[in-house]
Parts: C-alpha cells; structure tokens; sequence
C-alpha cells in the first residue's frame, strides 16, 4: 500500500488547498472574503480504504468467470453497481489484508485477471468546509409518488447528489421526476440510492445539497417553460460523504438514461497520483459521448490546471462530455473569490455567491459555492438541447454556450472566459 498511495498521500497531506466533496459555501460559514482568508487551514484528502478494491471488468465478462476472479482473489465480500452493465465491483478482502499485494497481482494480471481492464483502490471524500447550515431539511416527508412524471417528454438531467426532498418548500406539486416505469425498468421509482441500496433517494444530509441544486434546476426549467424531468442520484450519505464506487456506480446509472448529468461533488488529486481511478472514469466517460457531464470546479480558490487537479471537473481537459463551472461574485463583477479556476479544466463561470434559498421552514436564506452556479448552467445546457430538437452534441451545447455566454476578464481565468447568465 506505501508504493502504490504513500507518496500521493504525503504530497496530499503538504497542501492547503484540500478535499471537497459536496463544493458548496453557505452564509454561516463563508460570507466575506476576509471570512474565507481567516478558515484554519484542514489537512483533509481522500480517505483510501485499507481492505477494498474496485475492479472494472472488460465487456462480456461471464459470470462464471467473475465468481472464479473473486475466489482465486480470496474476496469475502463484493458489491455490485445496481442497474448497471455488471462491468464494475468492489472487492472486499477483510481486515489485515495486504491490499498492496492484492493490488499488485490483480493490476498485473496474474492468476488469469486478464479479464480486468482496470483496478484501484477504493476511497471516499468529504468536504472540509462544512458546518452546520441554514438550510437543513430534516422532518419532512419521503414520499414522492405524486411528482412522478406520468409520461416522459423533453431534457432528463441526472442529479448524482445527496438526494432530493420532494416535498421541500421550493418545490411546486407539479410532476417532474423521471418515470421508471415508462421505460420497462423493473424494480426501479424513479432514481437509485446508492448509499441505503434502495429506490427512495430521500435527501437526508442536514445541508440538503441534493435538494437545493435540484431546486435551482427545477426553478430555472419549470419558469422558463422547458419541459424536463430530474433523475435523482444518490451518491453522498447523511455526512456528505461520498464513496468514489458509489460516484461511479451513480454515474454508469445515469448515463444511458439521461442526456445530461449534474455533479456537484469532487475529490482533489495531486499530480494526478491516483492514475488508475481516472483510466476507470474515462473509460465510462466515452462509452457515452453524447451525454454532457456538467460539473462544479470547487471552492478552493485553487488553480486546477497547475496547483492540484480537481475532478470529476478536470476531465473537461481530457473528453468532450464533460464541462466544469466556476462561480462569480455577487455582482458578477468578477470571479468569486473562492471559486477554482483554470484556463484549460474549467469551461465557463454562472451566479455562485450569495443565492437566494429558503430554509426547511420557509425562511429566506443564501447559498455560495460553485455547487450552485453549476446547476444555473444546467439547466442553460438544458434550454439550448431541448431547442435543438434533441440533437445537440457536447461540442455543439458548449459552442451554443460560447456564442451566447457574455465576454468577461475575471482575474481568474477560464477556458472561453464567458459568464452564462441564469434562465430565470
């Protein structure tokens, strides 16, 4: 295990700029740039597990060869992506295991893994900026039964999140979550969670992130009159904690069934030291070309091109189906002064300060942090595929998004140095 993550790890440990998985800011905890400046510097990365690995099979894979890979390996447990194509587990070898051994045999190939395209190890990450909200959503019903669309028609955006509250104050009764049933798929509501292993997304984080970027969505659609239907994912837990086999498990869910996917949520790599994670990733990633992957940058003020990468966000330098967006000021008069930035990984910048929310109980609230200019960009992306009959390809949303964003000269920079005004 020291060869393979010690050394990524250490540099890890060295930065200031550190872990971010659920990139949003809320006014109890960040409000100034003074504020911001004066957070105590947290040491926080990925947290690698000590036991698990995630294996990526090759396409046809057999069964019956999968179940000899797991018992030559000595796995005493594995999981499965839910709804998905069978090409992804996670291996689980007990406690007091050599994973540096395992890891070793099984990327190499030995023993007949040749089978296995890609291999690492599992980890989750957490953000290092979060503290209590004001936007809590805790009480509230699980049911969700009557905002199931009854028949599906225009832009389906996958939310990968920590849920939605459907119920929630920002929401109208009106229909807007993805029918399952219309499309055949047996066992499946609407949208999976991958944290409880069950068809109830419910959003249970205190910060009800999931539900608050879908409300920015929602919002943004329902008023400008394009017709859409959301596809809850969940992918972070009660703590916002989101597991990268869940990230991945949510993410080979969702892209054969939507056109677009939203992911507010990131983890940092240092010199891209977690190589084999991002071979797994991409490799998804092209399988689904026509599918726009829409990501927030972080809220480190970090350069991700030079200081330390940030992804999912940094694969919008290495695929076409994969855009990240940064925040501005309140005034959009600049960048915000938390937002990451970068002239070759981060695309475009929307509204990320001090946006307007209402709390569980109705009160007017602010929300910052590029989870939240990401959505507003969404739903953008949303409006210019439904007007072009469906037809639209990656390149052709960002050359829309291009054409029609505004020229700015942020002191941080971004790739097309454009701002992207909301829908609504």
């Amino acid at each position: 295990m020291k060869k393979i993550i010690g050394s990524f790890l250490i540099v890890i440990s060295l930065l200031t700029a550190s872990c971010s998985d659920i990139d949003d800011l809320t006014e109890e905890n960040i409000t100034t740039e003074a504020n911001y400046k004066a957070q105590p510097t947290i040491l926080n990365f990925p947290k690698f597990s000590d036991r698990e690995l995630i294996v990526q099979y090759k396409k046809n894979t057999s069964p019956n060869k999968k179940a000899a890979l797991r018992q030559l390996y000595h796995v005493i447990d594995y999981d499965v992506c839910t709804h998905c194509d069978g090409t992804i587990e996670k291996w689980d070898f007990g406690p007091e295991i050599d994973l540096e051994n395992k890891f070793g045999s099984v990327s190499s190939g030995s023993g007949g893994a040749e089978s296995i395209q890609n291999v690492t190890i599992e980890f989750s990450f957490k953000n290092n900026n979060e503290v209590a909200s004001l936007i809590g959503g805790t009480g509230r019903t699980n049911d969700s039964d009557h905002i199931v669309a009854s028949n599906e028609n225009g832009v389906t955006i996958a939310v990968l999140d920590s849920g939605i509250d459907v119920n929630y104050p920002t929401f109208d009764s009106s229909p807007f979550l993805y029918n399952a049933a219309h499309h055949g798929i047996s066992g499946l509501h609407s949208g999976w969670d991958y944290v409880n292993e069950d068809n109830n997304c419910y959003d249970d984080y205190e910060q009800v992130h999931g539900t608050a970027v879908s409300t920015l969505i929602y919002t943004s659609l329902y008023h400008t009159g394009i017709p859409f239907q959301l596809l809850p994912v969940k992918i972070a837990n009660q703590d916002g904690e989101v597991s990268i086999f869940d990230m991945l498990c949510g993410m080979m869910f969702s892209l054969p069934k939507a056109d677009i996917l939203q992911i507010s949520a990131g983890w940092y790599d240092a010199a891209n030291a977690n190589q084999h994670i991002l071979d797994i990733f991409l490799n998804v990633l092209f399988q689904y070309e026509n599918v726009l992957v829409v990501t927030s940058a972080g809220n480190s003020s970090n350069n991700n091109d030079h200081d330390i990468a940030h992804y999912p966000s940094n694969f919008s330098a290495m695929t076409s189906n994969v855009i990240a967006i940064g925040a501005t000021n309140r005034t959009v008069t600049d960048a915000a002064y938390f937002t990451n930035y970068g002239r070759d990984t981060v695309d475009f910048m929307s509204n990320g300060s001090n946006l307007p929310f209402i709390n569980s109980i109705s009160e007017p609230v602010t929300i910052s942090g590029t989870s939240f200019s990401t959505p507003l960009v969404t739903a953008t992306v949303a409006k210019i595929l439904y007007q072009s009959g469906m037809t639209f390809s990656p390149d052709e949303i960002k050359e829309e998004l291009d054409i029609n964003g505004t020229d700015v000269m942020y002191t941080k920079q971004t790739k097309y140095n454009k701002y992207i005004s909301p829908l609504y």
